[in-house]
């Protein structure tokens, strides 16, 4: 009976991966592959591969209850069960994605109206129908019929377009080969396999991957997966044009930027527009960075780096003659992966830093003098983008003996010592910016830059005792608001105290600086940070959660739910979904997606 159920399992696993690859065929309606041969090649590999995966699932999970309680009449119906569940799941999901672009999650289950939920139930009803009758007509197939090998030689060749497929996902990414990696986010539940092993053995060399990657999107249109910008922006820039330089210091909390600890922040920002109710588009690095050049919600960030599809605020530096000055002290393949969204298209992109100097104090040293010398081979005609990307501080790791900022009582907690510490890497950072603002006085270029200085995300040390540490763990104040201080030539000093965003900040560059037109919304979430506008609620991402954030509470949305929290990050209890706000957000986070 073992070898008969067992027998049945494939076969029935066999006819799943049929229904759901008939069903799955919606996604592939959307999808246009950049490069035709490979990009369908792949996503063939990866459709088959995948669905046979989610069809063969709860087969596998009941095989232990076939070898233990070998019984017809437990095993069928359990099967059956679960997959019309997947089957019914599938082809709702396929509804969603077919109008959002996006897969179902928790929050979209919370969201469904009752119309929805009586179609779920007669897929449910109709699936468990189809499922039975299949069940059956296979193991009325399966006690007729002698075994026979080639029963798995099905699951077999499955199995193989599996494998096949997550090895051509892993050499794409490690190639920055769109046409490879931009089919991830049509199907659900697809996370393949990425290229860290291949660049960990030594069978990728990342820098020259990167460059044909760079030199073969040239010939790409990502437009295909992506509705960015919405429309062609008109521009009308006046030279001269204005140098920008972009300081970002990793992790860098807004209540950091004090005269005692930071005080070359503070005297810029003395003679320069503050923003004191600043927050970054995420808790994380990557969230963080994303919403600085892009101006939208981390939670495209996947899409927009599987497409390698570069910020329109980049492309106007390209089409204005900019000279970029790129610095980063941390690699930029890592937490931001800046070498996949805002960087992807500059040829040469420097992966990482190579420095004399020990740790991340030492490399953020190197890359400010790299950063003069720079300015000293620079073409002196043409206007420049200077980014400049502190580590130290995230590290919390300031060079050895530099003096502490405070003071710390010998009996003072972990966390105590580490914010000492923390406080004082950005101490030791800002005195690097000093280095960097003096050199600008001193070639006169002070009053010819736009001076930015900024974070990617704050830091928390416990400190409302709810157990949130490091950033990445929380959506409240101490992790995303972040310093925002302008220095634009020709605008006088002032202190903004509306609520402002990460997301303001590359529609203040489109608009004001290349004299674009269009409504902000073309490209970004966000406005002008000089147009006055306040936000009223904003979508913070982490690394896999996000969060939707309002003056007094915060809506955060996890893989298994949601919860709502009160200003001081303090659980509500029993609260009631914003629907509302959440269909607003939802719709935001959709709508760049082709």
């Amino acid at each position: 009976m073992r070898r008969q159920l067992l027998r049945w399992a494939n076969g029935f696993a066999l006819a799943n991966a049929a229904l759901f690859a008939i069903v799955g065929l919606r996604y592939l309606w959307y999808y246009s592959p950049l490069e035709p041969l490979l990009g369908w090649t792949y996503a063939g590999l990866a459709f088959v591969g995948h669905l046979s995966a989610l069809a063969y699932a709860p087969l596998v999970l009941l095989v232990p209850v076939m070898l233990l309680i070998p019984w017809p009449r437990l095993i069928i119906p359990l099967a059956v069960s679960l997959a019309s569940i997947l089957l019914s799941f599938l082809l709702l999901d396929s509804l969603v994605f077919a109008e959002n672009r996006y897969h179902l999650g928790f929050l979209t289950f919370s969201m469904l109206g009752p119309h929805t939920w009586a179609f779920l139930v007669l897929y449910l009803v109709l699936g468990t129908v189809v499922e039975g009758m299949v069940a059956l007509w296979i193991w009325r197939r399966v006690a007729r019929r002698p075994a026979r090998r080639i029963e798995w030689y099905a699951p077999l060749a499955l199995g193989v377009c599996l494998l096949a497929s997550n090895i051509v996902h892993a050499w794409g990414e490690a190639h920055y080969y769109a046409p490879v990696t931009a089919f991830t986010r049509y199907l659900p539940l697809y996370r393949p396999r990425t290229d860290r092993g291949l660049v960990r053995l030594g069978l990728v060399d990342r820098t020259s991957a990167r460059e044909q990657g760079v030199a073969a999107a040239l010939g790409w249109s990502t437009n295909r997966g992506l509705n960015y910008p919405l429309a062609p922006l008109r521009c009308d820039p006046r030279p001269p044009l204005l140098n920008v330089l972009l300081v970002v210091i990793d992790a860098m909390r807004a209540d950091a930027l004090t005269p005692a600890v930071a005080p070359r922040t503070a005297e810029l920002a003395q003679d320069a527009i503050r923003f004191d109710a600043h927050y970054s588009g995420g808790n994380s690095s990557r969230a963080g960075m994303f919403s600085v050049f892009y101006g939208l919600p981390g939670t495209y960030w996947e899409a927009f780096s599987n497409l390698t599809q570069p910020p329109v605020i980049m492309d106007l530096f390209r089409r204005n003659g900019y000279q970029l000055g790129l610095f980063a002290s941390a690699p930029v393949y890592r937490a931001a992966a800046l070498d996949r969204t805002a960087l992807a298209r500059v040829p040469n992109l420097r992966l990482e830093t190579v420095s004399p100097y020990k740790g991340s104090s030492g490399w953020d040293r190197a890359i400010t003098e790299e950063w003069f010398g720079w300015l000293d081979r620079r073409d002196q005609s043409r206007p420049f983008f200077g980014f400049l990307y502190y580590d130290a501080v995230v590290s919390i790791e300031p060079p050895d003996n530099y003096p502490s900022v405070v003071p710390v009582p010998s009996g003072a907690s972990t966390q105590m010592r580490l914010y000492a510490r923390y406080l004082t890497a950005v101490h030791y950072v800002d005195s690097l910016l000093g280095r960097v603002l003096d050199d600008l006085q001193r070639r006169h270029l002070l009053e010819s830059t736009v001076v930015i200085v900024t974070s990617d995300h704050g830091m928390e040390f416990d400190e409302n005792g709810l157990g949130f540490k490091g950033h990445g763990t929380a959506f409240d104040e101490l992790q995303m608001r972040t310093p925002m201080v302008i220095r634009w030539p020709g605008r006088p000093p002032a202190r903004i105290t509306h609520r402002t965003s990460h997301n303001d900040l590359a529609p203040t560059l489109v608009t004001e600086l290349f004299g674009c037109t269009n409504p902000p919304s073309d490209y970004a979430s966000g406005h002008s940070l000089f147009s006055g506008v306040a936000w009223d609620w904003l979508i913070g991402a982490g690394y896999e959660d996000f969060a939707v954030i309002e003056p007094d509470r915060v809506t955060v949305v996890l893989g298994s739910g949601y919860e709502i929290r009160d200003k001081s990050y303090r659980l509500i209890p029993h609260p009631t979904l914003p629907r509302d706000l959440m269909q607003s957000a939802m719709h935001e986070m959709s709508r760049f997606y082709r």
